[in-house]
């Protein structure tokens, strides 16, 4: 899949879990404190749904963290560590241990909630792909569920839908948020 069909990816899984986050934290919280929470939380999740790329050089996200680049990119394989299930394990024990030092603050929750579903997203997405993704990694099988090409006719389509949602989404969920 593209930069931009990731992208979106993780917008809508964004805005499909904002009614659980909305009621589970942010219902104390002002409307004004509450969009910008809100907002906090897609842009996360947008930056979640590009960073499993951050091994494969030229990638949007390897360009913007080089540094993270050079970690990951120079020592594992695109699509696999981190793409896989032990890599998202990392991410919740380093979200669980942010948590923490943050003493639960709601900005920190919010981000790093959006972060995890970005990502999560931009495997699911892969795992449509022909190429697959090596979700058990260190075994390196390649899970595919469809034989969608990036780029083709079909993953446009996809993006195309995904534009569709993602307005109808926000409208949505804003139309709820000021009722």
């Amino acid at each position: 899949m593209t930069k931009e069909t990731h992208a979106r990816g993780g917008t809508i899984f964004s805005l499909i879990l904002l009614p659980f986050i909305s009621n589970q934290i942010l219902t104390n919280y002002n409307i004004i404190y509450k969009l910008i929470l809100i907002i906090i939380y897609i842009y996360f999740s947008y930056l979640g749904s590009l960073f499993p790329d951050i091994d494969m050089k030229g990638s949007y996200i390897s360009k913007k963290f080089g540094y993270l680049h050079k970690l990951f990119g120079k020592h594992f394989r695109h699509r696999g560590f981190t793409h896989s299930l032990l890599f998202l394990i990392l991410l919740n024990i380093l979200q669980n241990f942010l948590l923490n030092y943050s003493e639960n603050n709601i900005v920190f929750i919010l981000l790093s909630k959006g972060f995890i579903i970005g990502y999560s997203s931009h495997i699911l997405l892969d795992l449509i792909t022909k190429e697959g993704v090596e979700l058990i990694y260190p075994i390196q099988i390649n899970f595919s569920l469809l034989p969608i090409k990036t780029s083709s006719k079909t993953e446009k389509l996809i993006y195309k839908t995904f534009n569709f949602f993602i307005v109808f989404l926000l409208g949505y969920r804003f139309f709820i948020l000021f009722q």
